[in-house]
């Protein structure tokens, strides 16, 4: 990027205190992808910066470039969204800020996705909406799709055959999905349905509006959340943090 001042629109994905004053931020754009910047006296603003840089802000973003530092220099911030009624919910709050370190896990500074941000400001704006099961599954099986992640879900990623009503399994160093016959000796397998394969396969594609409109039952949030959680451990090689505080909250929300 040349050096010089550029406007943006962004999602915050996290902002963190840098110093006595400043805080350094990671944020997604609609037209330079995954962006780190440092806003000088944040902590103090009293005017350009008052609660438009905490993570999962909808902004209009100012920064300037110098044209050899990764770091820009963010000057102003216009809040499009805040997304006010995930905040005053930890649980669904929790599961926003899983979706923004899971975009910003699979992406790279420099590469430009612009459907990474506009399928984040969709499902930020779709989890404020109400408890949703399965909208963190579709983000996730999205997120993969766009950035070149998507799982082999149609037929065995091994022979290469339909899934003609059988029993199946995931297979995360495959990277898709096995028929019974070709998990002989395998292991680390995760079981999935046919329906469940093709209905991620299916979310991966569908317009917005329609996705909408999916309600899946409880075999396939389980069966998803099972196999989605394996694969993008297995591509991250961790396990995110978001995702160990959520299963503390669901632990702690348990029936003794």
């Amino acid at each position: 990027m040349k050096r010089g001042t550029y406007k943006d629109r962004a999602i915050v994905l996290n902002s963190v205190d840098y110093g006595e004053s400043d805080r350094i931020l990671t944020f997604y754009t609609l037209g330079r992808g995954k962006m780190s910047g440092i806003a000088k006296g944040a902590r103090r603003s009293r005017k350009r910066f008052v609660g438009n840089l905490d993570p999962a802000s909808h902004i209009d973003i100012m920064f300037f470039h110098n044209g050899t530092s990764d770091l820009t220099r963010v000057e102003d911030a216009c809040l499009i969204d805040a997304f006010p009624g995930l905040r005053g919910d930890i649980e669904r709050y929790s599961e926003a800020c899983y979706m923004l370190e899971l975009a910003s896990e699979m992406t790279r500074e420099g590469q430009v996705l612009p459907l990474v941000y506009r399928e984040l400001a969709a499902f930020l704006k779709m989890l404020e909406g109400g408890p949703s099961p399965e909208c963190l599954r579709f983000f996730e099986v999205r997120l993969l799709s766009h950035t070149g992640y998507l799982p082999h879900l149609n037929g065995c990623v091994v022979c290469r055959k339909g899934h003609e009503g059988e029993r199946l399994f995931f297979c995360s160093d495959k990277g898709g999905t096995i028929c019974r016959g070709c998990s002989t000796g395998m292991s680390g397998l995760v079981p999935v349905s046919p329906g469940t394969a093709g209905l991620l396969s299916m979310a991966a594609r569908l317009e917005e509006e329609k996705l909408r409109r999916l309600r899946p039952d409880r075999a396939f949030l389980d069966e998803s959340e099972r196999m989605l959680s394996d694969f993008i451990k297995f591509q991250l090689g961790k396990e995110l943090k978001t995702r160990r505080f959520m299963a503390k909250l669901r632990m702690a929300g348990s029936p003794a």
